[in-house]
């Protein structure tokens, strides 16, 4: 490692050393001096003061905080009131929308239908959780790993998406013939 030769070493330290201590007399000798004015100074004028100062910079402190508090609560309100008004604007373009699609009634139908499926597999969902629960005891759960939340409805959510995929290729057999 040419860090630790030791012909250069102390070559590196030595202008290291000088370096630093270059910097530190410097500072020592310029700088803190000055520093120590500028705060002497401003302790000087702090304390001169009596409290006056202090004062007046807490009550325009609580001041600020007032006037950032009502603002924020404004901004709330009209946030608030801006969003419901588009929510009512969108349920009220929707309902005519919906009205107007219902009224031709080529849709009400297949809404019927649509509507009559899903009650259909929301049932045999049913059905189907409690005859899982009923055969699977929770310490097979333990057995399968199966110990989160998550893991449990991200199986069960398999397992629908795939017992639903089976209903419908049943019905567009059934339907095609």
């Amino acid at each position: 490692m040419p860090q630790l030769d030791h012909l250069t070493f102390f070559s590196q330290f030595f202008w290291l050393c000088v370096f630093y201590l270059g910097f530190y007399f410097i500072l020592v000798k310029y700088f803190l001096p000055r520093m120590s004015k500028i705060l002497k100074i401003r302790n000087l004028k702090m304390n001169s003061s009596t409290g006056s100062a202090l004062s007046d910079i807490k009550q325009e402190n609580i001041d600020i905080q007032t006037l950032r508090d009502i603002s924020l609560t404004d901004a709330l309100k009209e946030s608030r009131s801006y969003f419901q008004k588009t929510f009512l604007k969108t349920r009220s373009w929707l309902s005519v929308v919906l009205n107007k699609i219902n009224k031709k009634k080529k849709l009400t139908k297949m809404n019927k239908g649509y509507l009559t499926s899903i009650s259909k597999l929301s049932t045999t969902q049913a059905l189907l959780l409690r005859n899982v629960k009923a055969i699977m005891s929770p310490y097979s759960f333990k057995e399968a790993r199966i110990e989160q939340p998550e893991q449990v409805t991200g199986a069960r959510n398999k397992f629908m998406t795939l017992k639903l995929l089976q209903v419908i290729k049943q019905k567009q057999k059934s339907s095609k013939k």
